[in-house]
């Protein structure tokens, strides 16, 4: 960390907080392309659950100082509106900013996650009968839903189709239930196990025991369910995604190992600014 300049805020780069190492690592290096971006600030991490130093902890360790929290968050929900205002809210100099969504350059990079999904699974490119699930973690704060309904608009306007938010948790439509009514939408039922017809009997010799599940023989202008995370980095809610059942699913905003997208770092100096002109 850089000594306190006489003139510029503490800027502490709140995230969430993972203990996939992938995710921590991924995280790290967005803080340490924030700290190049601005050799004059001194840049701090910390995080509101899971690991440490908590921001708690941080705001005390710096509460000589002002400073400004980033939430390294996606959107607006608990942790910062409670959370992290609590935090804060004993040191008159310390603010917290705004998250770092909803923001168009984040459709971008989520449009570029998918384009990078499609290539590594060999699959072709998006086509207009695929159907595009864009999966939020979820919040129970309408105004975290609100902007995660406004990426998904974005989303669709940076991928030319039409794209449905989906949460993990928390919020309407559940992501089983979005993908089991894209897979409707497209005509594609997963067969039910009591299922006996010819083609799909076990019993019967010659027929395929699992066929709903067997892609192989799906039309390529049948249509795909796609699964683009709306999600910072790699961790439990990534994992989900990856169970959820979809055709292909993309990589988070953050990968590791992988470099860090410019327009996240461009988000988070963007808001310290912001913040730094209000105080």
């Amino acid at each position: 960390m850089n000594p306190h300049p006489a003139s510029a805020p503490v800027l502490l780069a709140c995230a969430h907080g993972t203990r996939d190492e992938r995710g921590q690592r991924a995280v790290a290096a967005l803080v340490e392309q924030v700290r190049a971006a601005l050799p004059e600030v001194d840049v701090v991490d910390t995080w509101v659950d899971v690991q440490e130093p908590d921001l708690v902890a941080r705001t005390r360790e710096h509460a000589e100082h002002p400073a400004v929290v980033v939430p390294l968050l996606l959107s607006a929900g608990y942790h910062v509106f409670v959370d992290m205002a609590r935090a804060v809210e004993s040191t008159p100099e310390h603010i917290v900013a705004a998250a770092l969504g909803p923001d168009r350059r984040l459709a971008g990079v989520m449009a570029r996650r998918l384009t990078e999904a499609l290539d590594a699974a060999g699959a072709p490119g998006l086509a207009p009968a695929d159907r595009v699930l864009m999966v939020a973690a979820g919040s129970s704060d309408p105004r975290s839903r609100d902007d995660c309904e406004l990426m998904a608009r974005y989303l669709g306007d940076a991928l030319g189709t039409p794209v449905t938010a989906a949460y993990l948790s928390a919020a309407r439509p559940s992501v089983p239930d979005a993908v089991a009514a894209a897979r409707a939408e497209l005509g594609r039922h997963v067969e039910r196990p009591d299922s006996r017809d010819a083609d799909s009997d076990p019993h019967v010799p010659g027929s395929d025991p699992h066929p709903a599940q067997c892609e192989e023989g799906t039309p390529d202008d049948a249509g795909r369910v796609l699964l683009v995370p709306y999600l910072l980095a790699p961790g439990f809610f990534h994992g989900r995604v990856l169970a959820a059942g979809g055709d292909v699913a993309a990589e988070p905003l953050l990968v590791h190992p992988g470099s860090v997208p410019p327009e996240l770092v461009e988000l988070t100096v963007e808001h310290y600014r912001e913040a730094v002109s209000r105080a």
